[in-house]
C-alpha cells in the first residue's frame, strides 16, 4: 500500500460514516494511479471533494471529532508538511525523507522566531526548506523536495530555499530584525516587506556578511555585474547589516563606481542597515 492509499484509508475511516455516499461513488480512484495528490486546503465546498486527480480535504467543513482525528492520525504523524508540499505522485520516498529530516530543537526555535514576523506562507516554505537543507547535508537527493517547494511557491520558493541552505535565516534576517527594531518608528510590516524584497531580488543581490572575506565579496560583485550587464535587469543590490558590513558595502560601491551609471545608497537612522543600488 503506497502513501496516498494509506492517507486515503485513514480519511475513509474518519469520514466514512457521515460521507458514505462519497466513498461509494469513488471506489476506483486509485485505479491506474488516477489520484496523484491529497491537498489539505480551504478551496472545496465540503470536507472531501475530488478535483481532477486531487482529493481536497477542507477541515472547515469537518466536525470537531473529525478534525481531532485528522490532527491525531494524520497531521501529528507528519505524513506531510502543511498538507500539499510533498504529497505528489511517487512521493513515498520523499515523505520518508521529510519525516527523517524534520526540524530539530534548534531549528524549531528558529521557526518560532519567524512565526509572527513573516507571512504564514513564508513560514511554511521556511519549514519545508529546512527539511531540504537537512536532507542535503546527509547527501540525499533533494530534487523532488525542492521541486515541491518551487511548485507551491513559484515566484520565490526556490530563492527562499537557497537562502535557507546558505544560512541567511539563521543569521542575516535575524540580525536585520534586531537592527530595524532599534528604530523608533519600527513596523513589523516594513521588516516583512524587506525580507520578501530580499528574497525576490536574490539573483541580482550581494549580501555582505562577516562570513565572506572582502576579496570574496568583491569577486561576487564583479561576477554578478558582468553577467547582469549581459542578461540582467540593469541593477545590482548590495545589502549589509551592522557597522562593519555597512563599511564594507560602501567600500565595494567605491571600488566599482567607475563601472556603473549611478549608485543609490539607503541607510537606516542608526546607520546599521544599508541597501545600495548600482545601476548600469
Amino acid at each position: 500500500m503506497n502513501l496516498l492509499e494509506i492517507v486515503f484509508e485513514k480519511l475513509k475511516s474518519i469520514f466514512e460514516v457521515r460521507l458514505s455516499d462519497f466513498f461509494k461513488n469513488n471506489t476506483l480512484i486509485f485505479k491506474n494511479n488516477s489520484l496523484i495528490n491529497i491537498n489539505f486546503s480551504r478551496k472545496s465546498n465540503s470536507a472531501l471533494e475530488l478535483n481532477g486527480d486531487a482529493l481536497l480535504v477542507n477541515l472547515d467543513h469537518a466536525t470537531p471529532e473529525e478534525k481531532k482525528r485528522v490532527k491525531e492520525e494524520i497531521i501529528d504523524h507528519r505524513v506531510q508538511i502543511e498538507g500539499e508540499a510533498f504529497l505528489v505522485k511517487h512521493s513515498s520516498t520523499n515523505v520518508k525523507k521529510v519525516k527523517e529530516n524534520l526540524p530539530d530543537g534548534t531549528e524549531q526555535e528558529l521557526l518560532d522566531f519567524y512565526k509572527n514576523k513573516l507571512t504564514p506562507e513564508m513560514c511554511k516554505a521556511l519549514e519545508a526548506s529546512i527539511v531540504v537543507r537537512n536532507a542535503f547535508r546527509k547527501k540525499e537527493d533533494i530534487t523532488e523536495l525542492k521541486r515541491g517547494i518551487t511548485r507551491k511557491y513559484p515566484s520565490w520558493g526556490n530563492n527562499l530555499s537557497n537562502m535557507v541552505s546558505e544560512g541567511y535565516f539563521d543569521d542575516y534576517f535575524k540580525n536585520l530584525y534586531f537592527d530595524m527594531l532599534k528604530d523608533e518608528n519600527f513596523d513589523i510590516n516594513t521588516y516583512r516587506r524587506t525580507v520578501e524584497s530580499n528574497i525576490n531580488s536574490l539573483p541580482f543581490t550581494v549580501f555582505v556578511t562577516k562570513y565572506k572575506t572582502y576579496d570574496a565579496l568583491s569577486g561576487e560583485v564583479m561576477f554578478k555585474l558582468t553577467n547582469l550587464k549581459k542578461y540582467g535587469t540593469g541593477k545590482l543590490l548590495i545589502h549589509g547589516i551592522g557597522h562593519g558590513n555597512v563599511t564594507t558595502a560602501l567600500k565595494l560601491c567605491d571600488k566599482y563606481k567607475s563601472q556603473v551609471i549611478n549608485i543609490k545608497i539607503e541607510l537606516n537612522p542608526s546607520k546599521t542597515v544599508i541597501t545600495t543600488t548600482l545601476t548600469f
